[in-house]
């Protein structure tokens, strides 16, 4: 009876089996075909619109034949007969709209009364098409009006030929239908009637057929490439007029800034007045020492100026870009293990500029600037500030595998739930102890693309729903091993090689200067001396709140302090957590504490275990900003890039923290942020630790 009653429910299981896998591939039929669809029918409506106007027009021209009394051509023509058969316009046009033209006019006139039918006997007759009288010119226009549309089709497929050429060139690796659907979708509904209009096309018109990453380097790369053709299409030498004392600001016109920058194209930097320490240096691929260094940022300044009084910081950045292109060792953004920072030249560019200002520190001509415009708010209103949702889709920052193209080879997309399914039973069976279990280091591989799948998705989903499916990633063995399929990076594995290490070289960059402090870092030093921070722990803890206090942020932006006996449930209830991570300290103070909690979304999400270091909670802290897709909070941006760039030693271009609105170190008040490159106050301290550390070694 046993054997029956499986067997009923085995069937069963695979009868909703086979049904769900049917649905799912008519579902995916149906939408690689829908978008085809739906594009036919536009082009089918837009055709059916065009031949409405014109029997429209044919039917006004009867008409207006007819009251004004005169002989309609088949009266007139001498190749009538009464044969009463429907004229042989098929070879003549070989066109269907024509034929469905003469059905239309048929049943427009057998609708009419008495009174028309003898005007319906005329229009069925045959006529001679090959004559050339002046009574066809209406359907030789007709005739005409198909040639040109032939010609406009023809126009129109070489547009999208050469639309094609050029997203081809942008995204080589996409797929030919992809490509097909793309150009279809921009010719006939966004509207692109040549090259030129791509510099107009906007991310959410390409969204639907590509991922955020693509469609973002389809649109920087259109309007590069715009902007190029102005540039081209300007005179190569500009005469710009400084501001005098009494020319009036709002009279002076302004000048584009590619205008103003043109200069930057034919400047050539002054190497042959480098001194001999820094030839040498670029010869031998060593870095350049501070003092050289510094002379010649100001020999090139001197150089910049005598083209543009004032540069920007633009036309800086393109300088510091062909120094740095041309010895990248001995002037680009290089850290100690010899990986690039960013783009590269983002502290040369500071430098140039800054040596700029302080040149133009005394003449007002050169420092006077455009005025800002307006504020849209008016004067006394509300900010209608809203918060923004901290977790959104954003770019593979920093990931080398961010969204998987493909499943696995052999998977389908019922295995890999299938395989989630027995990995979320063993975890609520066994508990978080079971991710040591090797078969669950397998089954976490094989349904990566599935996890990413999920937490890519837009909306992206809750921390609780990401758990709910995945509760794996919520212990520390899950995440670190998710988030070096995801970087390439053992997190585990480089902080135990760096922080230890890159820790007391912080201490003792602020232990050996620490009378040019603030009173709030020498208060910081003292507080570590009295706690005498010498296990590994403390060490570590010690150097991330010195540079908290030295970017002139507070602690409670990254750690949060609780009573060393609370529990996940009990910090809940008692402290109100932030949506951005935090890590939970545990203990009577930050520096002593001993057991460490993650929180997300106002919530425990993680609880390192007691045999566990720091270095394990801060992996699994800063590894969450990157396996569940969270920009750095503004409040702590400085200290997580130092972090990342120093420690983990991720180095892509650009930054993590993309809010623009922020608080100021200085004054407290809300600010505009400047979207950066590379943050400023992280790439001057690396610099001065590095500058510190070479004078105190040598």
């Amino acid at each position: 009876m046993n054997t029956a009653d499986f067997q009923t429910q085995f069937t069963s299981i695979m009868e909703i089996m086979a049904r769900t896998a049917v649905c799912s591939e008519i579902s995916k039929l149906f939408e690689e075909n829908s978008l085809l669809l739906r594009l036919e029918i536009s082009r089918c409506t837009n055709e059916n619109a065009s031949l409405k106007k014109k029997c429209n027009f044919l039917e006004n021209e009867v008409q207006s034949g007819k009251m004004n009394g005169t002989e309609g051509p088949s009266s007139r023509h001498p190749g009538l007969t009464d044969t009463g058969h429907r004229p042989a316009i098929d070879s003549v046009f070989g066109k269907e709209w024509c034929m469905n033209l003469w059905r239309h006019e048929e049943s427009h006139v057998g609708e009419q009364g008495d009174t028309h039918r003898d005007s319906a006997v005329i229009i069925g007759e045959p006529v001679n098409l090959l004559e050339e009288e002046p009574d066809m010119i209406m359907i030789k226009e007709e005739a005409s009006d198909d040639c040109s549309s032939g010609r406009n089709e023809e126009d129109q497929d070489t547009v999208k030929g050469a639309i094609q050429e050029e997203i081809k060139t942008i995204l080589p690796e996409l797929d030919f239908n992809k490509l097909q659907n793309l150009v279809s979708h921009l010719s006939l509904v966004v509207g692109v009637e040549k090259t030129e209009d791509l510099s107009l096309v906007e991310v959410s018109d390409l969204q639907d057929f590509l991922e955020p990453i693509q469609c973002r380097k389809l649109v920087k790369t259109f309007r590069q490439k715009e902007f190029n053709r102005q540039v081209d299409g300007m005179p190569n030498e500009m005469t710009l007029t400084p501001l005098s004392s009494n020319e009036s600001l709002h009279e002076q016109p302004f000048i584009p800034s590619f205008i103003k920058s043109n200069w930057v194209r034919s400047f050539q930097v002054p190497w042959d007045r480098m001194q001999t320490a820094l030839v040498q240096a670029t010869s031998t691929g060593e870095r350049a020492r501070p003092g050289p260094r510094r002379e010649f940022v100001r020999i090139v300044v001197a150089a910049m100026q005598a083209h543009c009084p004032n540069p920007n910081l633009t036309a800086c950045g393109e300088v510091a870009r062909n120094i740095v292109s041309a010895y990248p060792l001995t002037f680009g953004d290089i850290s100690e293990e010899g990986e690039q920072l960013g783009n590269g030249f983002s502290c040369l560019q500071r430098q140039l500029k800054t040596r700029v200002e302080h040149v133009n520190r005394d003449v007002l001509e050169h420092r006077i600037r455009r005025p800002r415009r307006p504020s849209m708010k008016r004067a006394g209103e509300q900010d209608g500030y809203t918060m923004k949702k901290v977790r959104c889709k954003v770019d593979s920052y920093g990931c080398i595998n961010w969204q998987p193209s493909s499943i696995p080879e052999g998977e389908t997309a019922e295995s890999l739930e299938m395989k989630r399914k027995v990995a979320a039973e063993i975890f609520q069976s066994a508990g978080p102890k079971a991710a040591e279990l090797p078969n669950i280091d397998d089954l976490m591989q094989q349904t990566y693309v599935y996890q990413r799948h999920m937490i890519n998705s837009c909306p992206p989903p809750t921390i609780s729903e990401i758990e709910g499916h995945w509760p794996f990633l919520f212990t520390e063995r899950g995440l670190c091993r998710h988030f070096k399929v995801l970087t390439g990076i053992d997190i585990r594995s480089r902080f135990n090689e760096t922080l230890i290490d890159k820790s007391k070289r912080i201490l003792n960059y602020f232990s050996r200067q620490r009378l040019k402090w603030t009173e709030e870092i020498q208060s910081m030093l003292s507080e570590i001396d009295d706690a005498n921070a010498t296990d590994n722990n403390r060490i570590a803890i010690s150097a991330i709140l010195l540079m908290m206090k030295y970017f002139k942020e507070k602690d409670n932006a990254v750690f949060i302090l609780a009573d060393e006996t609370s529990t996940k449930m009990s910090i809940e209830n008692e402290i109100s957590l932030p949506a951005t991570p935090r890590l939970i300290m545990l203990g009577e103070t930050l520096l002593t504490s001993s057991k460490w909690f993650i929180s997300i979304e106002g919530r425990v999400t993680h609880s390192i275990e007691d045999q566990l270091d720091f270095a394990a909670a801060l992996s699994v802290f800063f590894g969450c900003f990157y396996v569940f897709n969270i920009e750095y909070q503004e409040s702590a941006s400085a200290t997580l890039e130092l972090i990342q760039r120093f420690f983990v030693r991720i180095n892509p271009e650009g930054t993590k923290c993309t809010s623009k609105s922020g608080t100021s170190r200085r004054t407290g008040s809300a600010v505009q942020r400047k979207p950066q490159n590379f943050n400023t106050r992280v790439a001057t301290f690396m610099q001065r630790l590095s500058e510190f550390e070479w004078k105190t070694f040598n």
